[in-house]
């Protein structure tokens, strides 16, 4: 890690190999980028996911300067005093607004408003109410081995899946 790419300070690894040593840095250094690593290539978050969560970690915590706040208000300014960038906007604002004129009754006004305000189905989410008995049986029916996702056999073919997905030899 962090070494030259000669020769002799390389190692051929399987894929297979290489997630397990990002899990063993990820566990031994406690950096993100080797998590994400070895989530990826173990099959558990596409490259897709992977990406949006290097960038979100990247800039967690990071607070943008005065100067870059200045830059990208001029940069703002700049795209949107051009006409073609104004047009193309507006074009997909208004694309946006198919009420544009047209107001809604009170009764309208007050459904959207129950609606807003939580569920209002006295039974729950589901329409019917189940006991308690009933609510566990189906809780367990879906933890340890029961859960599909998480037996070997089913995350061991999402894994290689995922490796033929991305280009890896299987």
């Amino acid at each position: 890690m962090g070494g030259t790419d000669d020769k002799d300070n390389l190692i051929e690894l399987t894929p297979k190999q290489h997630a397990l040593a990002h899990k063993k840095l990820y566990e031994k250094h406690g950096k993100w980028e080797d998590k994400i690593a070895y989530q990826m290539l173990s099959g558990q978050i596409t490259r897709y996911q992977a990406q949006q969560q290097a960038r979100r970690l990247a800039n967690l915590g990071k607070v943008p300067s005065k100067q870059s706040k200045k830059i990208n208000s001029i940069k703002k300014k700049e795209w949107w005093s051009d006409d073609k960038n104004r047009r193309k906007a507006v074009e997909n604002m208004m694309g946006r607004r198919n009420r544009l004129g047209k107001t809604h009754t009170n009764e309208t006004k007050n459904q959207i408003s129950n609606s807003l305000k939580g569920n209002s189905n006295k039974l729950g989410k589901t329409g019917y109410k189940l006991s308690e008995e009933t609510k566990k049986k189906m809780s367990a029916a879906r933890t340890g081995d029961q859960n599909p996702a998480k037996r070997k056999d089913v995350r061991e073919k999402l894994r290689l899946a995922a490796l033929r997905r991305y280009g890896h030899k299987v």
